[in-house]
């Protein structure tokens, strides 16, 4: 059984929540174990993909008021606010071994595992009765959505017909961060975005989501979590990201 680490993060803004994904990302890379981490955003945040052009938030008139910050993923916006957001960082042998695309299902296994046991169905969305009808959107990026939950891809999770689960890779030579959101309620700043909870009777709390998925996650992967509790981060290399990257004009606002 491999060892990794299971952090459970103080709420944090954007810009140092992707600082400290690409953190461990780098650490993972230079031969640190690997990192399950649990964390969510202070204050409400909207993350661009990597490839969106900064003005095109102007679309959405609800989030408008909210801090932006640019992720190193690509896909769509996303309204950070009352979810549940995880990264996972893995040592990998080759970044185009489909070995890396197959972390991407194992984890979306996992979640739908975890919810099973709470008793509320998760769905690919390929498996869907929506797939193919009318949420059946254009690749091309420029007729897509502006936010990442109006928009499908075929390992997306989705409950009564919303997309509830959406993931992202960012693949290093020897390492990958998959990063994704987990829908618990809706926002005000993206009312049009039911949550698990919103779409469920059933009730459950987060500590339970984190814990049952640690669990089915270190099962589908081999993994003992050692769990740890981050409550604040500090050092050169962290301030080096935050200045070059997501707390950086140059960078958010690059396309």
């Amino acid at each position: 059984m491999k060892i990794g680490i299971r952090l459970d993060d103080d709420p944090l803004d954007g810009a140092m929540n992707m600082a400290i994904d690409q953190l461990l990302l780098e650490r993972v890379q230079a031969g640190g174990l690997p990192v399950l981490r649990f964390y969510s955003w202070q204050p409400a945040t909207l993350s661009l993909g990597y490839f969106q052009a900064a003005a095109d938030r102007q679309l959405h008139s609800a989030s408008r008021a909210v801090p932006m910050v640019r992720r190193a993923s690509g896909g769509g916006a996303i309204l950070h606010h009352r979810e549940l957001t995880y990264s996972l960082c893995l040592p990998i042998a080759d970044r185009a071994d489909d070995a890396v695309r197959h972390i991407y299902d194992q984890v979306h296994l996992a979640i739908r595992s975890t919810f099973e046991h709470l008793g509320v169905r998760l769905q690919r969305f390929a498996d869907s009765a929506m797939n193919g009808a009318s949420l059946s959107y254009s690749r091309r990026r420029c007729e897509e959505p502006f936010l990442c939950f109006q928009r499908r891809t075929a390992e997306d999770l989705v409950l009564s017909g919303y997309k509830v689960v959406g993931s992202a890779q960012r693949r290093a030579a020897k390492a990958v961060l998959q990063h994704g959101s987990l829908l618990m309620d809706a926002s005000p700043f993206a009312p049009e975005l039911p949550g698990i909870r919103d779409l469920e009777s059933k009730k459950f709390h987060l500590e339970e989501v984190r814990d049952l998925f640690t669990h089915r996650l270190g099962e589908a992967l081999g993994f003992r979590w050692q769990s740890d509790f981050v409550s604040s981060w500090s050092g050169e290399r962290l301030a080096e990201i935050l200045a070059e990257r997501f707390s950086s004009e140059s960078w958010n606002f690059r396309r």
